[in-house]
């Protein structure tokens, strides 16, 4: 039987699919959308289709993030969106489904009952091997961290869902710290504050948009764009300008939490690999590390040098990638698990 070996990242925001000998074939939001009647739902849509219908599509569509603060909600959902997925990169040549392996990015902290879930979703979503590794060192890996090493480095893994930090060393993890805070929680409270401040209510797309355009942690940003939205009075639509400035409050106070808790788990190691911290600095990767101004902030609060890699947002399916291709590296990795 044919095979093909990848590596999923089964994230709150994107479903980012890695193919052993083709790199990275997907990357989709992770959002499904089903055609529901009232006796049976039936997917009418994945990815970016089914994100683009969130608060557009009529009574009968229903749109589903499976995955919340990047732990699996809806395990029908999930299973179903994968399945799509996987069925997008089988190539044309395959007579019949091969049997398919997978390095799975997990959470750090993740339960024995989380693991079951996961791999429950993964086999009906139709891949029959499954390997699970921490996504704060895949990540680590797939920006050639030297997590070998006796000093692999601290990383920061902003994600939409929550933040991962972990102090590396000798293919393991010295100290790691999740958070419950990401990307998601930022779009929400975007959206309180534009109802807040203008009276606008906007949705959860116009607020990741808005987020992505101008949103900042420089002072003093002049960047602006215009939001549309419901006139919470008159109920009427109605388009506003916003500047970056106006929502620098906003947005920092949640990534100054992150830069706590780092500071937290620096305080929390060893005289020694402090003194490592100190000389090598921090990377910083995750969809939430590319929020301009952030290697700076960082810098500032903590006095130490700070990273952003060019593929943060892929680094943790680039390190499963890499893991596939090393086999020894995986089982090295594994056995510190």
């Amino acid at each position: 039987m044919a095979k093909m070996e990848i590596a999923l990242d089964l994230g709150t925001s994107y479903t980012s699919i890695f193919v052993s000998g083709n790199g990275i074939v997907l990357h989709e939001p992770s959002v499904i959308a089903y055609f529901d009647d009232g006796a049976k739902r039936r997917t009418r849509a994945v990815g970016t289709e089914a994100y683009n219908m969130m608060g557009r599509a009529p009574e009968k569509t229903k749109t589903v993030c499976p995955i919340t603060d990047g732990i699996i909600k809806d395990c029908d959902a999930c299973a179903d969106m994968l399945s799509e997925f996987i069925g997008r990169i089988l190539p044309e040549s395959y007579l019949i489904k091969p049997r398919i392996s997978c390095i799975l990015g997990v959470p750090t902290g993740i339960t024995v009952e989380g693991r079951e879930q996961y791999e429950q979703v993964l086999m009906r979503a139709g891949i029959d091997e499954i390997t699970m590794v921490n996504s704060v060192m895949l990540s680590a890996i797939g920006v050639d961290m030297p997590v070998k090493s006796n000093f692999g480095g601290i990383i920061v893994s902003i994600g939409a869902g929550s933040t991962e930090i972990a102090v590396l060393s000798l293919s393991g993890i010295v100290r790691g710290w999740a958070l419950t805070l990401g990307g998601d929680m930022i779009d929400r409270a975007l959206m309180d504050a534009i109802s807040g401040i203008y009276g606008l209510n906007i949705g959860r797309a116009a607020a990741r948009a808005l987020k992505e355009k101008i949103c900042s942690l420089i002072r003093n940003d002049c960047a602006a764009t215009t939001v549309s939205g419901i006139d919470a009075e008159t109920k009427n639509i109605r388009s506003q300008s916003v500047s970056s400035d106006t929502l620098y409050g906003v947005v920092a106070d949640y990534y100054l939490n992150i830069v706590d808790a780092v500071a937290s788990v620096i305080n929390a190691c060893s005289p020694s690999i402090a003194a490592e911290i100190q000389r090598y600095g921090i990377v910083v990767v995750g969809g939430g590390a590319k929020m301009p101004g952030l290697a700076m902030l960082m810098k500032n609060m903590l006095k130490l040098n700070v990273h952003v890699p060019p593929d943060a947002a892929y680094a943790a399916v680039l390190g499963g990638g890499r893991l596939l291709s090393d086999p020894d590296f995986l089982d090295d990795i594994l056995s510190h698990a």
